[in-house]
């Protein structure tokens, strides 16, 4: 084995060794640590109409080992608002028994023309989009035309936004373009840009009905739903045993913080902890988190 391996392997068994010292001679401060956090995990997240929101969100003034890294709110105005790949999003409802939150993009609210056109993305290790989603094509920088095309359903007349000099139309879909006579889906072919953007499938009839640019803006401003996993199951235990849940972002890994101590999962027992001190052991050992 080379020296150097072995030098650092010794310096890490002697910083573990060390820790696990320090917290035994010293067990005031790890459980003063632990009751901070719980306190500063008590509080929950208000903005706007929500309130009460917890685990796995957090924001404001609470720190981020309140809830899990990818649930982090902003409160913007009135607004709460959640950051998913890149793209920020209004939050108007967060359902917490069912683990699902209604969203809508903060870049087509009262605007049909961002500046930056980009498709929604969801991280599939935390959000899934809900069953009644139905997705609205919309199309950009389509070449002016004197075409005729016939009136079909889920088709829309254009709407304005001009995201360059050149004069363009654009449109928008509430049906897969393929479905449609083939003068239209052979024309929307040649539009400069085409992005998805997904709508609450029982609202998204409005506009097949009476497809013009206000309805548009209306539909997508009452967003859609996603549902959420983020070690849901462990935070109702942990509640259940009398702990409030949080996040270890050192071990990327769910904890539950409990009256003057933190566990992996939940709280322990009067007696358990009893055994725990006369042992000199202690459940968890984490690097101080800031």
């Amino acid at each position: 084995m080379q020296p150097n391996l072995l030098q650092a392997m010794a310096v890490f068994f002697i910083f573990i060794f060390m820790t696990i010292i320090l917290n035994i001679r010293n067990p005031t401060r790890v459980f003063a640590q632990a009751d901070e956090q719980s306190r500063n995990c008590s509080s929950s997240f208000q903005c706007g109409n929500l309130s009460g929101v917890a685990y796995p969100f957090w924001g404001s003034n609470q720190p981020s080992y309140c809830g899990h890294l990818g649930f982090q709110l902003n409160c913007k105005g009135q607004a709460a608002e959640i950051t998913i790949m890149n793209l920020t999003y209004q939050v108007l409802k967060i359902n917490s028994q069912s683990q699902t939150l209604t969203v809508a993009r903060a870049d087509y609210i009262a605007n049909l023309c961002p500046s930056v056109l980009s498709n929604t993305t969801l991280d599939p290790n935390l959000f899934t989009y809900a069953a009644d989603i139905q997705n609205i094509t919309l199309f950009y920088g389509c070449p002016n035309t004197n075409m005729s095309f016939p009136t079909t359903p889920g088709f829309s007349s254009p709407f304005s936004c001009n995201l360059s000099s050149v004069n363009s139309q654009n449109f928008y879909l509430t049906r897969h373009a393929d479905s449609f006579p083939t003068v239209i889906s052979t024309y929307l072919r040649t539009c400069g840009s085409r992005l998805i953007v997904p709508a609450n499938q029982s609202v998204v009839q409005r506009i097949e009905s009476n497809p013009t640019e206000e309805n548009l803006v209306e539909v997508l401003e009452q967003g859609f739903g996603l549902q959420w996993t983020a070690n849901d199951t462990l935070c109702k235990s942990c509640e259940l045993s009398g702990g409030l849940c949080g996040y270890n972002s050192t071990a990327s890994a769910f904890t539950c913080y409990c009256p003057g101590q933190r566990y992996p999962f939940t709280c322990a027992t009067s007696s358990a902890k009893d055994g725990m001190l006369c042992s000199g052991f202690f459940p968890e050992i984490y690097l101080q988190e800031y």
